[in-house]
């Protein structure tokens, strides 16, 4: 069924329930109205049988009458002269002299009705004399519970209910749709391509049922690209790996038949096929993470001894280019993990950190035991990262800017996977990594890892 429809039967659904409703509460108002105006008119005509009594019997009968009266209906009645006296000369109660003084100015039927009081009050002419007949009478308890301002205050409440429940029934036709198509696209945006809408969405016949299954059609499109630009990626590498090799060799031949004529030439070819012969095992290695083929193999390291031992070998070679790597506090840490890949991970880190720090400057690291955590921080002084692009610094083939380059002159660019690959490798110690722009300049990368 399409929204139309859904939405338009829910609305006369709820105004046909609100008329229902309406029309009954206005039947029992209207019923009660008339009960009060019965009793009123009944009040109001004892008053010519009480003037005629008055004026035929003497006032022993009258008075007994009256009381007789009063006990059977249920009310208090009055005589009054067109003096306003009540014979024989008794005063008035306090809540019939404003009804007395009432009807004496209008000269015609008063009538009150504010629960728990009803009220009524009229001339009687009797010959050549006027008389007025005042009576009151108070509503009972269940009276009132049925009264016309309780029956307007449930018809209040049942509208709001009506209302409520209609606001419920469309939220969550709209709402619940919306929010777990909004949750499949943050998880699609966060590289989860395997998402897909629930069957009880992408089963529905209506317009949200067509967005869920044009939401995973993209995503079945987007995954299907992703893995071909992937595989892609891994057969370049692998189809490389081999003229590569004979590239090397051809190369060590080259320079056994020319000598020292074209050392620094052959020289050059053999870095660059080096580079890129490290560039082919990175892709491999992060093509090896993203298919999940790689299994930690997990056993109890010592993290402090594991990051002083890189610290040393990434200082030295940071000597040949004038920069240093200054270890501030260490403290002992005791994690389960695949030493290859948390070894790994660190040096990829330190070493971009070497790369982008400012010539004669240093590289800061630390390692904090904290709640159950091992903190590694890595800082450098170089020009630090937009902070739009902090997020995408892990993202394989990333640069953030020329300016990260700008004091790499005794080095190569990085590829832009070591970050990468270091991500890849503490998610999968169950670790996070972050990078931020540090107060005093420079780059932090913070990486987090269960202690044992």
């Amino acid at each position: 069924m399409r929204l139309f429809w859904k939405v338009f039967l829910l609305l006369l659904l709820t105004l046909l329930a609100t008329a229902g409703l309406s029309s009954w509460l206005g039947q029992k108002w209207l019923a009660e109205n008339q009960a009060i105006e019965s009793r009123l008119n009944n009040m109001a005509n004892q008053g010519e049988a009480a003037a005629s009594l008055f004026e035929m019997e003497d006032p022993r009968a009258f008075r007994r009458w009256l009381h007789q009266t009063v006990r059977s209906q249920g009310f208090h009645g009055a005589l009054v002269d067109a003096q306003g006296e009540q014979p024989p000369h008794r005063p008035l109660p306090p809540e019939m002299q404003g009804l007395l003084q009432q009807v004496m100015e209008k000269k015609q039927r008063v009538s009150i009705v504010n629960p728990p009081m009803l009220a009524v009050a009229l001339p009687v002419e009797l010959e050549d004399k006027t008389y007025y007949w005042l009576a009151i009478s108070m509503m009972t308890q269940e009276e009132l519970k049925q009264g016309g301002r309780d029956l307007r205050i449930i018809q209040l409440l049942s509208a709001v209910l009506i209302i409520a429940l209609l606001s419920w029934l469309l939220t969550r036709m709209f709402t619940r749709p919306i929010r777990q198509l909004q949750l499949n696209s943050l998880q699609l945006a966060a590289g989860f391509f395997t998402t897909r809408t629930p069957q009880s969405l992408s089963s529905r016949k209506d317009e949200l049922g067509d967005l869920a299954r044009s939401f995973d059609h993209m995503a079945e499109a987007l995954e299907g690209l992703v893995n071909s630009h992937k595989q892609i990626i891994r057969d370049i590498s692998h189809e490389l790996r081999s003229p590569l090799a004979r590239l090397q060799v051809a190369l060590e031949l080259a320079r056994n038949v020319a000598g020292d004529s074209a050392a620094d030439e052959l020289d050059r070819i053999g870095i660059e096929a080096e580079r890129l012969n490290d560039l082919i095992g990175e892709v491999l290695t992060l093509a090896r993470f993203e298919q999940g083929a790689v299994q930690p193999q997990n056993e109890p390291l010592e993290l402090h001894e594991i990051l002083q031992t890189l610290i040393e070998d990434a200082d030295f070679e940071a000597e040949a280019m004038g920069k240093k790597v200054s270890p501030l506090l260490i403290e002992a840490c005791t994690i389960t993990g695949d030493p290859l890949w948390i070894s790994r991970a660190l040096d990829n880190v330190i070493r971009n950190a070497i790369r982008h720090t400012r010539e004669s400057g240093s590289v800061e690291v630390a390692l904090h035991n904290r709640d159950g955590n091992a903190l590694i921080t890595v800082r450098d002084f170089g020009e630090g990262v937009d902070e739009k692009l902090l997020t995408d610094l892990f993202d394989p083939f990333f640069r953030a800017s020329a300016a990260r380059e700008r004091h790499n002159t005794k080095q190569a660019s990085g590829y832009g996977l070591g970050l990468a690959i270091a991500k890849r490798a503490i998610e999968l110690h169950h670790g996070t990594i972050v990078a931020r722009n540090h107060q005093q300049g420079g780059l932090e990368v913070i990486i987090s890892l269960p202690v044992s």
